[in-house]
């Protein structure tokens, strides 16, 4: 199934809407589902409405709770600003729970631009290291095999990695780059495995991946609702997978508040892009995180940084 169609949304009265389905789980063994479900559906909702010559610009905001997989979720959106520039809305995203409650799992504020006739400088920043190209990059699977085969990974967690990601790999391609440390211990799953990276200290390692959407995405709302669900993975963890540590071993792991940048209005997921991971800062149970994207010709394009809860295993806390 098309990830358009796995975020799609419909109207349900003024500036409501509900999921078409239910969101998935991801990297996350419990009734939870993966943010970027969350995500993805809220900016598609925020498009409803929005004029051709605008493109979203920013997303940012904060989870509240993690979304139940056995249910829809609803949207409200209330419309902040209508200029001949620039729109902005605030939409809340939430369930209905068993006791007729609703929880509320995200707010968020989403902002549009419209297309510039030009710009007075253009520039844009490289990653931390150089990659090797798609070409010479390893889809997951073997990778993962190669982990096998070598004996550093069991069959039983090679198939739970396959389990936990795999909502990741059915709509997406991705490749690991030889010099990422997610290829070479499988975001962390090789426990205490020495990467090529370990000399370094945490803040100066990088993951990376190249990555393109499996089914084609045709409308700018479709291109943004697919980059929020990309963006958002891997980032509260990857403290861990920069140390080989696998997320098993940790009390509580997720994302607090986000901030996505679309850096281009003309992004087109359906071509590779290189996504590299860096983690600043980690400290009182929190760590500071970005994921960045940059096209095949080397320009950046977009950038989501998070604030993510990172506890202890003994250490058990109500949110």
């Amino acid at each position: 199934m098309a990830l358009v169609d796995i975020l799609g949304v419909k109207p349900i009265g003024d500036n409501n809407y509900e999921s078409a389905r239910n969101p998935q789980r991801m990297g996350n063994s419990a009734n939870i589902s993966f943010g970027g479900f969350t995500l993805g559906i809220a900016a598609n909702v925020a498009h409803q409405d929005v004029p051709d010559n605008y493109r979203m610009y920013s997303m940012s905001g904060n989870f509240l709770g993690g979304a139940l997989t056995d249910r829809k979720l609803f949207c409200t959106v209330r419309e902040l600003r209508r200029t001949r520039t620039f729109i902005t809305k605030s939409i809340e995203a939430f369930q209905k729970q068993d006791d007729g409650s609703e929880r509320i799992c995200l707010v968020t504020f989403v902002d549009f631009h419209v297309r510039e006739p030009q710009s007075f400088m253009a520039y844009s920043s490289t990653p931390m290291r150089e990659y090797a190209s798609v070409e010479n990059s390893t889809p997951v699977d073997q990778c993962k095999k190669s982990l096998v085969d070598r004996g550093l990974l069991s069959e039983s967690l090679a198939e739970t990695h396959a389990k936990l990601f795999s909502p990741l790999s059915d709509v997406f391609e991705i490749r690991y780059p030889p010099e990422s440390v997610c290829g070479q211990n499988l975001q962390g799953m090789v426990k205490g495995l020495k990467t090529t990276q370990h000399h370094l200290p945490l803040a100066s390692r990088t993951a990376a991946d190249w990555v393109r959407c499996k089914s084609d995405i045709k409308t700018p709302g479709h291109q943004a609702s697919t980059l929020a669900f990309l963006m958002d993975a891997a980032i509260s963890f990857l403290p861990l997978t920069l140390d080989s540590i696998p997320l098993s071993d940790v009390g509580a792991c997720s994302t607090l508040e986000f901030s996505l940048r679309l850096l281009t209005p003309d992004l087109d997921l359906n071509q590779w892009h290189l996504r590299e991971w860096r983690t600043f800062a980690g400290e009182a149970a929190r760590t500071f995180s970005e994921s960045a994207l940059w096209d095949s010709n080397g320009k950046m394009v977009a950038s989501m940084t998070q604030t993510s809860i990172l506890r202890p295993a003994l250490v058990r806390a109500k949110m």
